[in-house]
């Protein structure tokens, strides 16, 4: 994990140190989705300068701050029912993967109201495939007319191949549970806009279970987007022994060098 972290914040000094520079080619055709919290500049940083580095232009979107939201206010609001929570995911929701949900759901509607055919949507701790662009407009020129979402990313590997480089999942016992970084249709997007309130799932437990709702759930093999070390996810909070360590490492690195 060091020998990764310390890789990956060499990669942040470099692309720190290029992050005004403009995009080598011409913009891709499809808008590419940051979730970032307003407190996290560094990563912001990273992620924006990292992808305009693979040739494609970040929209950074604003993500809900699971520490500023009231657990009162959007369970009286409905947008999310600790009962329901219970009944579909067998426990309560942190409010960290509340506001993490919310942030998702945001984008879907976001894609709903602007007519958006396809996105890119990436949280901002995703380390790309230094072939990126190709491979994700590659992905989608393969994939089947059907496709609601493709993981660039995932953990499953309960599938079968469905197009060069595609895999569809066969759900079951093993979810495509992930949402690190995915491409979504306008039609799955409007599906998820209609069905994700109250919050029930964490986003990545979400993306693994759309199948409940007809869409069909496909995979980049071999995965395109791996986690950044020095810049890990926040949604697991203290009770994850590898965030801890990988924050102390970001931590360091950060008020060591700048």
């Amino acid at each position: 994990m060091l020998f990764r972290a310390a890789k990956n914040y060499r990669e942040y000094r470099r692309l720190r140190r290029m992050r005004s520079q403009p995009l080598s080619m011409a913009p891709q055709s499809y808008p590419a989705y940051v979730i970032n919290l307003e407190r996290s500049p560094e990563r912001r940083l990273y992620i924006t300068s990292h992808l305009r580095n693979l040739g494609i232009e970040p929209t950074v979107v604003p993500a809900f701050d699971g520490k500023k939201l009231s657990l009162e206010e959007v369970m009286r609001d409905g947008r999310y029912d600790d009962d329901v929570s219970r009944r579909s995911f067998d426990r309560s929701l942190s409010m960290a993967e509340i506001g993490c949900g919310l942030s998702h759901l945001s984008i879907y509607q976001r894609m709903v109201r602007d007519g958006t055919p396809v996105a890119l949507v990436s949280e901002d701790d995703a380390q790309f495939g230094p072939d990126a662009r190709q491979r994700i407009e590659a992905a989608l020129q393969a994939a089947p007319a059907d496709w609601g979402v493709i993981q660039l990313r995932f953990d499953c590997r309960n599938f079968e191949p469905a197009a060069p480089g595609l895999v569809r999942f066969k759900f079951g016992d093993s979810l495509p549970v992930a949402a690190t970084a995915y491409l979504i249709s306008q039609r799955a997007a409007r599906v998820l806009a209609e069905n994700t309130l109250p919050i029930r799932y964490p986003a990545d437990s979400l993306l693994g279970r759309v199948d409940q709702w007809g869409l069909q759930a496909h995979g980049m093999w071999p995965e395109l987007v791996g986690v950044n070390n020095v810049f890990p996810s926040a949604i697991q909070g203290n009770r994850n022994t590898r965030f801890r360590a990988s924050n102390f490492v970001k931590n360091l690195l950060l008020r060591v060098f700048g």
